[in-house]
């Protein structure tokens, strides 16, 4: 590729760790090379080398939001569907600042 990527997002942890442990394991450096993210902040995240760089969200405040959006569909009360949760970035190391190509 002619410009290559700087950064691999992954759906979840799970997902990232997948993809950054073969990343290592072919040989590419994290973050060095590519910078890999991911969602939910599991445990495990914090506990390989490099550590995860991810998001969490409050899942406890989704949840409630969920049940609250059931219960009016199930009224059949208008009510908006939209709606925002505070999400938190955990910076760790597989990450690094972009290469500003």
């Amino acid at each position: 590729m002619s410009h290559r990527p700087t950064a691999l997002v992954g759906f979840n942890d799970l997902v990232a760790i997948g993809a950054l442990l073969e990343l290592v394991r072919r040989g590419v450096r994290v973050p060095e090379d590519l910078s890999v993210t991911g969602a939910d902040d599991i445990p495990l995240a914090s506990r390989i080398h490099p550590g995860l760089t991810t998001t969490t969200t409050p899942l406890r405040r989704l949840g409630e939001t969920a049940w609250d959006l059931l219960g009016a569909a199930l009224r059949e009360e208008p009510r908006s569907h939209s709606f925002q949760l505070a999400t938190r970035l955990v910076e760790r190391g597989s990450t690094a600042p972009g290469r500003g190509e």
